[in-house]
């Protein structure tokens, strides 16, 4: 439990992007505010295959049952995924005293942001060699080949324009780049070892890479990117209503790290156990200052250029202004990193109150299959809260694959 209270708390300090759902809402631009903040939170996690009775324990600790193993194992197929994302920004706008009449409507700011993603995909053996140990792979074949581990982290501050009447804005981003880290099994040849049947030999075929940004300093490379959202009107076919669309582009950049190290390995082995003899003398594996690292695998250093995982996003807006108590909501995201699946929802938003607005959608793809996603808004006048989940069963359920959480925030002074 305490754990938990530590990750949200961890969550409303530090990530202060927001969830799918929460990006379709509109807001007031008949407010003629001189200054705006805006805070935007995401924190998520997910997979294709585990489900909360293995995700869980692994996060906050505790203990991994038999029967939460055999769910998860279940689920596995040839190739699977698990993701992590956590990213936040913090904005502030003001309207300077523009004389251009032109310029009045727009106002200038400065945004910091926050960003981690990491992702893995794994063969099912990778799985129940970490979970079941080698006694599944006697006198079989463990192929680990296509395995591959990314994660990614990195610090923006920028400048940032926003139209006030359109809420379109553009973002021109200063990139730290705070980790950057790539593994990967099986990449040129294969991943497998094969244990004999009595289980006193191992024999190996290994081939993978280790990569990473190792610069001792804080910030492991420097870049820049840019952000954008514009908003534009589309009418309907059917309804002939004209509908509010956004489209966005975040994290569209690049970093440079100058000093990139990379480590490969790529041997066959066959491995019988040890004699006496070889305990007696210390040969071999035994053998003093014997470094395995530095006997089968490669080591490079150089300079590198990192690609940000770019996001892509396509939705409708909910007007909060709107007099309809029912409003559709949909919307697609694509981010650019191994395993994610193009993410699509459709629902619908309600207007409980006057202010309160509740949203339900169904979704498909992320780093997981299909998912229920909800929010709930309130806005008065100059101030806008949201909450939201782009897997509220994660919530609720072990049988679920993941969670998520978010928060918005808007006040206009």
């Amino acid at each position: 439990m305490g754990n938990r209270i530590l990750l949200l708390g961890i969550f409303f300090a530090v990530f202060g992007t927001n969830a799918q759902i929460l990006r379709n809402y509109d807001f007031d631009t008949s407010v003629s505010s001189r200054q705006l903040m805006l805070v935007n939170g995401v924190l998520e996690y997910g997979g294709s295959a585990l489900e909360n009775g293995v995700f869980k324990p692994l996060i906050f600790g505790g203990f991994i049952d038999s029967s939460a193993k055999e769910a998860s194992w279940e689920n596995h197929k040839a190739v699977n995924v698990v993701g992590l994302e956590g990213a936040a920004n913090v904005r502030y706008y003001f309207s300077p005293k523009f004389k251009n009449e032109h310029l009045k409507d727009w106002m200038v700011g400065l945004r910091y942001g926050q960003n981690y993603l990491g992702s893995l995909a794994y063969t099912s053996d990778l799985f129940r060699f970490a979970f079941y140990g080698n006694t599944p792979f006697l006198g079989k074949y463990a192929d680990f080949s296509g395995s591959e581990m990314r994660f990614i982290g990195f610090q923006t501050l920028g400048f940032s324009v926003l139209d006030k009447r359109s809420q379109s804005s553009l973002s021109l981003n200063l990139v730290g780049l705070t980790s950057y880290f790539r593994g990967s099994l099986g990449d040129r040849n294969p991943m497998k070892f094969y244990y004999t049947e009595s289980g006193d030999s191992l024999y190996g075929i290994c081939s993978g890479a280790i990569e990473r940004a190792a610069s001792p300093a804080y910030f492991k490379g420097l870049g820049m990117s840019v952000d954008f959202d514009y908003r534009f009107n589309a009418l309907g076919e059917e309804s002939g209503r004209v509908h509010t669309m956004q489209f966005s582009v975040s994290n569209l950049g690049f970093a440079f790290s100058n000093r990139y190290t990379s480590q490969r390995i790529d041997t066959s082995f066959a491995f019988g156990g040890y004699t006496i003899n070889d305990i007696i003398d210390r040969n071999g594996l035994l053998a003093p200052g014997y470094a395995f690292q530095d006997s089968l695998t490669t080591v490079s250093s150089s300079s590198k250029w990192i690609l940000l995982p770019m996001t892509l996003q396509l939705n409708n807006v909910v007007g909060l202004q709107a007099k309809q108590i029912l409003q559709p909501t949909y919307g697609f995201r694509l981010t650019f990193i191994q395993g994610f699946i193009p993410h699509v929802y459709a629902g619908l938003n309600a207007r409980i109150v006057k202010g309160l607005h509740l949203g339900l959608c169904a979704s498909y793809g992320g780093f997981s299959g299909f998912k229920m996603n909800t929010s709930l808004v309130y806005h008065r006048s100059k101030f806008y809260v949201g909450l939201g989940s782009d897997n509220v069963l994660g919530l609720l359920s072990k049988r679920a694959f993941g969670q998520a959480l978010s928060i918005r925030l808007r006040c206009d002074i």
